[in-house]
């Protein structure tokens, strides 16, 4: 049985849940190559991305299309103690995304924290945070809708920017990827999670080639 508070805690949670998820769709049908889904990530998918992490050190990571900002709650909750919402991160974190609306949100939930546009100026961005290599790329960018070109740039700029021993950790609603990723990366691993709308495949690409 719960009690009050647990059922009025779960209503909450619910309904910000459910006005996200509406917020999101709205979105998609606006800009469906901006957004690429009609639904925010899934728990299950939120955790299969971010167990492919090592938390223990200090981290430089880059989070490229942050949607409603599910990953980047997840990766502030980690890179800190998740207690108090003024502790400095264990590393760096830049976040990326290109709509205005998604990017208000995050903002403003997650105060202090600088939002970026365009996932290609990812190098300009460490430049200027003095930041010379990424131990992670986190993406829910929908690389299969993008314009070739745009994806190729975006995956130069993440093998730019990625340590020799780097991730790019990566879901998509298909294998269309694979291939291009195996192009760029020594080790391409995928799971599945069927827990999530539309289920999505997890790629782990690890140890970028252009660093060999």
């Amino acid at each position: 049985m719960f009690s009050y508070k647990q059922l009025r805690s779960r209503s909450r949670i619910l309904t910000s849940r459910v006005s996200e998820g509406m917020f999101f769709l709205r979105r998609f049908v606006g800009a469906p190559r901006q957004v690429g889904s009609v639904m925010p990530s899934s728990p299950y998918l939120m955790r299969a991305m971010m167990d492919r992490i090592d938390w223990d050190l200090p981290l430089n990571i880059a989070e490229l299309g942050a949607g409603t900002g599910v990953f980047t709650r997840a990766i502030v909750g980690r890179m800190t103690s998740g207690e108090n919402p003024d502790e400095k991160l264990n590393g760096n974190l830049m976040v990326f995304e290109i709509d205005p609306a998604l990017k208000a949100i995050i903002e403003k939930e997650i105060a202090g924290l600088v939002v970026y546009g365009d996932a290609r100026e990812l190098p300009q961005i460490m430049e200027s945070l003095s930041v010379r290599q990424l131990d992670y790329v986190v993406s829910s960018l929908p690389f299969a809708v993008l314009p070739p070109r745009m994806t190729a740039s975006i995956l130069d700029a993440v093998d730019d920017g990625l340590k020799p021993d780097g991730k790019l950790i990566a879901y998509q609603y298909s294998k269309h990827m694979k291939p291009y990723f195996e192009k760029r990366f020594e080790s391409v691993k995928i799971s599945f999670v069927l827990r999530n709308v539309p289920p999505a495949f997890v790629y782990e690409c690890s140890n970028p080639k252009k660093k060999k």
